[in-house]
């Protein structure tokens, strides 16, 4: 099945305020071009006038990323319905991470660097590569905090039972360890939880009759995430399906990390 690639068409994106002060983290991005680069890849100006790149493929699924922290901020299927989800709050001033789609934790929580998308008719992948440019080792720990469209008092994720967790409700700052015995994980009100040696393959059930296959490379955790009352306005439409690496990865001098995610529908 044919794809777009952001990577294929841009070896080196950028946006100059996305350059990185820490020596640590390569990413070069070069200047960004007004123009359309070819069919079904197209530049253009979203919110807060921020650049981003629009894919379509030849099957009508449509994919929207900004470049701005590499952030995928729409994922549209060949219906048009969007499985992706973006936070009303969501500040697009180039100042700070998007709130919303795909935006990366790195090298705890904040920007990291740009991936590769590829886009099919039902399937979004992504490609994290990070890299050490420096002549000393660093550490880092990292996720992909997804936004999915939901309805979330029917919402469900299953393949998590057995997993080894750390349940930050009720207290975020002393995580509770336990074990998930459940085959279906629901969210019946605030939940933030980690799920460790999590399985490469979950499915979410959006309770708005889509079916999502969520796989991976290399991501070796889970995160749940719904902040329920604490964000009235919107808490009821999305939750949060994380790839994460919770534990530290430390990378030697002109050593790499790769990671994969690979998002599809039925």
């Amino acid at each position: 099945m044919p794809a777009i690639s952001v990577a294929s068409f841009f070896p080196t994106l950028t946006y100059s305020n996305l350059r990185l002060r820490s020596r640590t983290v390569g990413v070069t991005f070069a200047n960004l071009r007004q123009e359309t680069l070819s069919f079904g890849v197209q530049i253009t100006e979203g919110t807060g006038k921020l650049p981003k790149v629009v894919l379509t493929s030849d099957h009508g699924s449509e994919a929207e990323v900004y470049l701005f922290g590499g952030c995928i901020t729409s994922w549209k299927v060949v219906n048009g319905k969007d499985l992706l989800f973006v936070r009303p709050d969501a500040v697009f001033n180039g100042q700070k991470p998007i709130s919303g789609g795909i935006p990366h934790c790195f090298p705890q929580f904040g920007p990291g660097p740009l991936q590769q998308v590829k886009l099919y008719s039902r399937r979004l992948s992504t490609e994290l590569i990070i890299t050490n440019t420096d002549n000393k080792s660093f550490s880092f720990s990292t996720a992909l905090h997804t936004y999915f469209h939901a309805s979330v008092t029917k919402a469900s994720v299953k393949g998590l039972k057995g997993c080894n967790t750390l349940n930050k409700d009720p207290d975020p700052t002393n995580p509770v360890e336990g074990t998930e015995d459940r085959d279906v994980v629901n969210f019946p009100g605030f939940v933030d939880c980690i799920y460790l040696v999590a399985p490469s393959e979950l499915q979410l059930d959006n309770g708005l009759g889509d079916l999502i296959s969520i796989k991976n490379t290399n991501w070796t955790d889970c995160v749940l995430w719904n902040p329920y009352l604490q964000m009235e306005n919107c808490y009821q439409d999305f939750v949060c399906v994380e790839n994460a690496k919770i534990g530290k990865v430390q990378l030697e001098p002109e050593q790499s990390w790769v990671a994969e995610q690979h998002l599809s529908i039925g």
